[in-house]
């Protein structure tokens, strides 16, 4: 119960994916989108994240119950609002600028609908300290600023349909047909005792085939989804949503020796 919980809070929300994707069908969990994006600031000199926050454009449209998941943001539009430290060896507003420049194309690079980005400069960094990722914490709503690391969200995935509990002849067929998606690396398990990657969720009179996703951060995000929620739902016969909750770099391959690739 406790690894359920961490594990849920480690995820954090789900955010909507955009162009490409079809409405609905995909999204990204924050933290695996908040740990690329800190990354990709991590790329500009003199900076420093100490929070990273999706928050839902209150101008979008909501969404109903019925089109997103349990844990999926109520609008289909993202704000993302960032707290950093600046070295300040670099006037202010320039470096802000690059800050939100980097969040900008790394949200477009994952097909985040994101319609503005918000820096706020809190403070300067001393010097010789560090650039880069924020400290641990969370945000004001419970929401990591990190990702802590727990045994399942490194747990091994892989391309075997049965792995995980999926028995079913359709879960099953919808994993043959994810996996064998270019950029998806595999499927993992949803977070509790089951161990299940793919589940059928009632929603009115639709029931949605949900399945939690990694892929491989060089992929085109939003490009793959897109492919491989059109390959999952025929293979399904009925909607698909594909929950996007890890991102893996060639290091995880490293850590894992190479086990347990797509």
């Amino acid at each position: 119960m406790t690894e359920t919980v961490r594990e849920q809070v480690r995820m954090g929300r789900l955010l909507p994916l955009g162009d490409p994707v079809p409405a609905g069908t995909g999204w990204i969990a924050e933290g695996a989108a908040r740990e690329v994006l800190i990354g990709d600031v991590a790329g500009v000199p003199g900076t420093r994240v100490l929070r990273l926050r999706f928050a839902p454009d209150g101008d979008a449209a909501p969404l109903g119950w019925e089109e997103r998941p349990a844990a999926g943001l109520p609008r289909g539009a993202v704000r993302l609002e960032a707290e950093v430290l600046l070295s300040g060896e670099e006037p202010l507003p320039e470096t802000a600028d690059r800050v939100r420049t980097a969040l900008t194309v790394g949200a477009r690079t994952l097909s985040l609908p994101v319609t503005a980005v918000d820096v706020r400069v809190n403070g300067l960094l001393e010097p010789g300290t560090a650039d880069a990722a924020a400290p641990e914490g969370t945000e004001p709503d419970g929401t990591p600023t990190t990702v802590p690391d727990t045994p399942a969200a490194r747990a091994p995935i892989g391309s075997d349909p049965t792995e995980g509990g999926d028995a079913d002849p359709l879960a099953r067929a919808v994993v043959a047909a994810l996996t064998a998606i270019a950029g998806v690396r595999g499927t993992v398990p949803f977070p509790g005792p089951a161990g299940r990657s793919v589940r059928i969720t009632p929603a009115g009179d639709t029931e949605w085939v949900e399945v939690q996703l990694a892929l491989a951060r060089a992929s085109a995000t939003g490009t793959t989804i897109a492919e491989a929620a059109r390959a999952a739902a025929a293979a399904a016969g009925r909607r698909v949503r594909l929950l996007v909750v890890r991102l893996d770099g060639p290091e995880d391959d490293a850590e894992a020796g190479g086990a347990g690739g797509a």
